[in-house]
């Protein structure tokens, strides 16, 4: 898979109530793309947002043969090479690639990712529902974890209104968060100020069933070093019908 994703975007960091989104401005110089790998267009980042558990045993929407982590993150991509935003994509087929990155709780020494922290910090700015910062040096490059692997499947987006558009890209890696930064994002409001005080957290999808989806990956299970043996090997038979 091709990553162009320049180190330094811009855009809006917001509080919807429901959501921590990161919305980048819709700016040639401020694109990032993904292409190849598991994809036949391009796909360029559009918003970055944030899922989390009330607690942090249960805190993604996907989960690795059945283990969950504390956070999910979500990169939202649109098919540049067909739409010009992702409100237009969102309905079409191949419209929306969203990348979803899991956010695992250091309990060592291990570096804690610093794109993710710095979204942490700013959210301090943006307490309550509707309020919104700018980033005009935020390293998106930095949240992605250091891996070459993912999983890969066609399903939907995870909040209203669900589209059945979306291809799924899951790194098989973590990025390492503090369970501060948890603690955090859960003091925040979902409502505006004046109202009933009401906590952010909880604003997952519970984990689907397949549903005899194909589930594919560039991870070959058959190598017992470190390294992945990406080679590929192709088996060809002769159809019956043509044998005689």
């Amino acid at each position: 898979m091709s990553i162009d994703v320049p180190e330094l975007v811009k855009g809006v960091y917001k509080n919807t109530g429901n959501y921590l989104i990161f919305t980048l401005d819709d700016d040639i110089s401020n694109s990032a793309n993904f292409s190849d790998g598991p994809f036949m267009y391009t796909y360029r980042m559009s918003v970055i947002q944030l899922h989390l558990g009330t607690t942090n045993s249960k805190g993604s929407e996907h989960r690795i043969d059945g283990k969950s982590f504390g956070a999910e993150v979500h990169i939202i991509c649109f098919n540049s090479n067909l739409f010009k935003s992702l409100q237009e994509a969102q309905k079409m087929p191949y419209g929306v690639a969203i990348f979803a990155i899991f956010a695992e709780i250091s309990e060592g020494t291990g570096t804690v990712n610093s794109a993710f922290s710095l979204l942490i910090e700013k959210a301090i700015k943006i307490n309550l529902q509707g309020q919104e910062v700018r980033l005009e040096t935020f390293n998106a490059k930095a949240l992605l974890p250091a891996t070459d692997y993912y999983i890969t499947y066609e399903g939907s987006f995870t909040y209203p209104g669900c589209y059945e558009t979306v291809t799924w890209v899951i790194f098989n890696r973590p990025i390492l968060i503090q369970a501060s930064q948890l603690d955090i994002i859960r003091q925040l409001q979902k409502r505006q100020q004046d109202t009933r005080m009401t906590m952010m957290g909880g604003n997952l999808r519970p984990t689907m069933p397949v549903n005899n989806r194909a589930i594919r990956t560039n991870i070959n299970y058959h190598t017992s070093g470190g390294l992945c043996d990406m080679k590929r090997v192709a088996f060809y038979e002769v159809n019956e019908i043509l044998r005689h």
